[in-house]
C-alpha cells in the first residue's frame, strides 16, 4: 500500500485535496465521499485496511473542509452545489486515468451519501457498486428547507453563521439522545470517537449560510425519483447504517430511502442494519463488523 497527497484543480481554480492509497495488484477503485463538518484523514484507517485487501482508495476533502480549506466548513457563496458535484466527478475521471483498466466503486457517508445518490442520477453507469453509510433518508419538508436557507441568505452573507439554521439542519440529531453527555453523542457509542472529534480543530465547525444552503439542496434533489435519469437496474447498492443512528430516521427513514431507490429503479438492494450502532460506524466499538460486512459486499 502506497499513500500519496495530490491536489486537483476544480471548478472556480478550487484546489481539492486528495488521498490516494494505491494497492499492490488492485482489482478495483474505491471512491470516498466523507460527510459534513469533518475530514479526509478520518477514513485513513479504513483506507489502508481496503487497499492491503486490494482495493485503491481516494478519498477528498469536500470544498470548504480539511486543513486547505480557504473558509472552513464554507463550501461556496453560490451554486456550491454545482461545485461539489463537479468536484466528484474530476476525481472520479482522475481515477479513471490513473487506474484505467479497473471498475470505479463509490462510497459516501452521510452528507456524502447525499452526494453519492445525486451522483448517481446521471453517472450511475460509471461505477460498478456503490456503499451508502449512514445514509440520510429523505425529507418531505426538505423544499422548505430550501426556501427558508434562500431566505436566510438574503438577511445574511453566504460566509456568515445562522444559529437558526444550524438549529434546524442538526439539532433534531442531539436531542434525540437521551441522558447524552454532550450534544455530539449521536455521532457513536463509542466515547472516545464522540471526544477525538470534539477536541479535533478541523471537525464541527459550524456550517456557514452558503454551505447550508447547498446542503439543504442536496437532500432536496437526492429525494426526487423523477431526477434518476441513467438508472443502471444491475447497479449493487449497499446502504449500511446503525440501528441508533438519528439521521436515517429510524426504520421509516430507512424503508424511505431504499424506497426512492428502488422507485428510481435499481434492483440490486442490500440493506444491513448494524444493532447498538449510531451515526458513525466506521467508528463504533465493534467497527470490525462494518468492515467484514463492506469489504465482503466489495468483493462479492
Amino acid at each position: 500500500m502506497n499513500k500519496q497527497l495530490i491536489v486537483l484543480s476544480g471548478e472556480e481554480n478550487y484546489s481539492l485535496s486528495v488521498a490516494v492509497f494505491a494497492a499492490k495488484n488492485a482489482k478495483a477503485s474505491l471512491q470516498i465521499v466523507h460527510g459534513m463538518e469533518e475530514h479526509k484523514e478520518r477514513y485513513y484507517e479504513f483506507a489502508e485496511l481496503l487497499a492491503d485487501k486490494g482495493y485503491n482508495v481516494i478519498v477528498a476533502d469536500l470544498r470548504g473542509h480539511g486543513e486547505n480549506a480557504p473558509i472552513l466548513s464554507h463550501i461556496a457563496d453560490k451554486k456550491g452545489y454545482e461545485l461539489i458535484m463537479s468536484d466528484q466527478r474530476e476525481i472520479t475521471k482522475y481515477i479513471q486515468g490513473r487506474f484505467p483498466d479497473l471498475p470505479i466503486m463509490l462510497m459516501g457517508h452521510s452528507m456524502g451519501s447525499m452526494i453519492v445518490r445525486d451522483i448517481l442520477q446521471q453517472d450511475s453507469n460509471v461505477y460498478s457498486k456503490v456503499v451508502l453509510s449512514g445514509y440520510v433518508n429523505p425529507n418531505p419538508i426538505s423544499p422548505l428547507a430550501v426556501l427558508i436557507g434562500n431566505i436566510v441568505r438574503t438577511f445574511k452573507k453566504p460566509t456568515k453563521h445562522s444559529k437558526f439554521l444550524t438549529n434546524l439542519a442538526v439539532a433534531p440529531f442531539a436531542k434525540s439522545i437521551k441522558d447524552r453527555k454532550t450534544d455530539l453523542d449521536w455521532l457513536s457509542y463509542n466515547e472516545k470517537n464522540v471526544q477525538d472529534y470534539i477536541n479535533d480543530p478541523l471537525c464541527g465547525v459550524e456550517f456557514t449560510v452558503g454551505s447550508y444552503q447547498t446542503l439543504f439542496k442536496t437532500m432536496n434533489e437526492m429525494g426526487k425519483v423523477r431526477n434518476y435519469k441513467n438508472v443502471n437496474v444491475k447497479l449493487p447498492i449497499l446502504l449500511a447504517a446503525g440501528e441508533d443512528d438519528p439521521c436515517t430516521g429510524g426504520d421509516k427513514g430507512r424503508r424511505d430511502s431504499k424506497a426512492v431507490l428502488f422507485k428510481a429503479g435499481f434492483r440490486n438492494l442490500q440493506v444491513v442494519t448494524f444493532k447498538h450502532m449510531r451515526h458513525e460506524i466506521l467508528n463504533e466499538d465493534d467497527n470490525q463488523s462494518v468492515y467484514d460486512t463492506i469489504i465482503k459486499f466489495l468483493d462479492k
